[in-house]
């Protein structure tokens, strides 16, 4: 399991630190709800791209001591699965359908493959934002036949609302996230 957590700095200064972060403590168990802290159980690396750079970053994992399960704890600026992070993707899509310019000088953006994979994903889930956003605030989305239209509404919709908790939110909801292969429960 996932939980995501704000650790309050960026993907540099989390890399720089490394398992010197200060990561949360867990309390509860989100698999069986025992109210026992969970037990520090190790880290793995992964990657984290942004437009200016790589880094190589540790992610902390804890278990809990009675069902024996795990939990990994994902600094906000990443997304499950993805080795580009949050903002990264957010601003090739947000190119890609015309609402920011390009900057296209990053030496690190995803290729024009890559861009197209992430606005197609983002598109194929503007439903299950709709499900989202109209269980949880009762805000129901544009009825437009234009794709583009209606993903335009929900980025502004998304950044209105803050696109790193409403994020966390969707995941801990079993929405996943805007960009995984399938949303929903």
């Amino acid at each position: 399991m996932i939980q995501f957590h704000d650790f309050g700095i960026d993907v540099q200064t989390y890399a720089e630190r490394g398992k010197e972060n200060d990561f949360p403590l867990l309390k509860k168990c989100p698999h069986c709800r025992a109210k026992r802290p969970l037990h520090r159980h190790g880290y793995y690396e992964r990657n984290a791209l942004t437009p200016h750079g790589d880094y190589r970053i540790w992610i902390v994992r804890y278990r809990c001591r009675e069902c024996l399960k795990t939990v990994s704890v994902l600094p906000s600026f990443l997304l499950p699965y993805f080795q580009y992070t949050l903002s990264a993707i957010w601003q090739v899509v947000k190119e890609q359908l015309g609402l920011t310019e390009g900057t296209n000088r990053a030496p690190f953006l995803p290729t024009k493959d890559g861009i197209i994979f992430y606005v197609r994903r983002f598109c194929r889930n503007l439903s299950n934002l709709h499900s989202f956003f109209a269980r949880r605030w009762r805000i129901i989305g544009p009825i437009v036949k234009k794709e583009k239209e209606r993903a335009s509404w929900w980025i502004r919709t998304l950044e209105k609302h803050g696109l790193y908790s409403v994020i966390r939110d969707m995941w801990e909801d079993g929405f996943r996230h805007p960009f995984a292969n399938q949303m929903g429960s």
